[in-house]
């Protein structure tokens, strides 16, 4: 249950699923719903109830209640003791917003985040689902960037966006779009730079369909819609890691330490995920996106346009190179490159 010190935020006969975060949170986000289904607790703390101690351990106890951000989604129910398909919704809601905070903010948790499911009955709040998620990676040169309440406003967007996605007829379905999201959350967990560089990569791969035999090319050429002109060699340099990778060549960037290279990797991993982020974060939040970008026939209709009618439907680009502000090598120790620490 939650400490007493708090308000009330679930009440007798409601089911709830949260995601609990411990992370680096600045500003003052009031307790409340956000959107219709989704709502945050930030600054709380979820007091795991003793039968559930054992069986979690100490150390995960300990960490899930050293959770300071809860994203939460509940409703009332007729059958609070029941595990049913309300629990499974009420955990899809708060999964989606969840997805939505990793496409709004590069945060890194302390422990891996985790998702719990339960309900209040005769004031008081039992747990009967708990699962843990991979933890993102934090930035080399931002290891712990703060969460904001912008951020979980955007998040909860997102959140509900996504929702609404699953269930809106679109023409040719949407799979490619979550597949992309898919392996854009993936990417967030995955340590070596060198993969995460071709995760983020295959992520704008998902959004420009490059033809085959036209692959370099084209991601340096359609990539423009998203970051605009003059950084045809930055996408050239990110694809060619992205191909060796693929072909098992790291050896070229891993094999031997050279202390240049891996941050030139760290700066350029910042800078392809801000890239793959922003881009998702901008076709799940406007719904007008959505039937250009869920599956590969539309990508192939939008990508036949002209550049004049690309840039209409898409907007403004950003700059890719905020991605690094306050990219500072000096702070930035060889063991966090991979390499000696002496």
């Amino acid at each position: 249950m939650m400490g007493s010190t708090l308000p009330r935020w679930v009440e007798d006969g409601e089911k709830y699923a949260c995601v609990g975060l411990a992370v680096k949170f600045e500003g003052s986000l009031p307790p409340g719903n956000i959107t219709a289904n989704l709502s945050v607790l930030a600054g709380s703390k979820f007091n795991v109830p003793a039968n559930w101690r054992e069986w979690l351990g100490s150390v995960r106890t300990g960490e899930v209640e050293d959770c300071n951000l809860l994203l939460l989604s509940k409703r009332a129910s007729s059958a609070p003791d029941v595990l049913d398909a309300e629990d499974q919704k009420l955990q899809q809601q708060v999964w989606n917003f969840y997805i939505g905070l990793l496409l709004a903010s590069i945060f890194a948790p302390a422990h891996k985040p985790v998702m719990l499911t339960g309900s209040r009955r005769n004031g008081e709040i039992d747990l009967r689902q708990q699962q843990d998620f991979d933890s993102p990676i934090p930035c080399i040169f931002r290891r712990y960037s703060p969460v904001v309440p912008d951020d979980i406003r955007l998040a909860a967007h997102l959140g509900e966006n996504l929702e609404t996605i699953a269930t809106t007829p679109i023409t040719g379905g949407h799979w490619r779009l979550f597949r992309t999201l898919q392996v854009y959350i993936e990417a967030r967990t995955t340590s070596q730079t060198v993969d995460q560089i071709h995760q983020y990569c295959r992520c704008i791969d998902g959004l420009i369909l490059p033809a085959a035999g036209k692959t370099k090319q084209q991601f340096k050429s359609r990539s423009e819609l998203f970051i605009g002109s003059g950084h045809h060699d930055l996408m050239g340099e990110l694809y060619d890691i992205r191909s060796a990778v693929e072909h098992l060549h790291e050896n070229r960037y891993l094999e031997y330490f050279d202390r240049a290279l891996r941050l030139e990797l760290a700066r350029k991993v910042a800078i392809v995920e801000y890239i793959a982020r922003t881009a998702l974060a901008r076709v799940v939040g406007d719904s007008s996106l959505w039937l250009h970008f869920g599956n590969t026939p539309a990508l192939e209709k939008f990508w036949a346009l002209t550049q004049a009618e690309q840039r209409t439907i898409w907007g403004n680009p950003i700059d890719p190179l905020a991605a690094i502000a306050g990219f500072d090598p000096q702070y930035i120790h060889n063991g966090l490159l991979g390499g000696p620490t002496h």
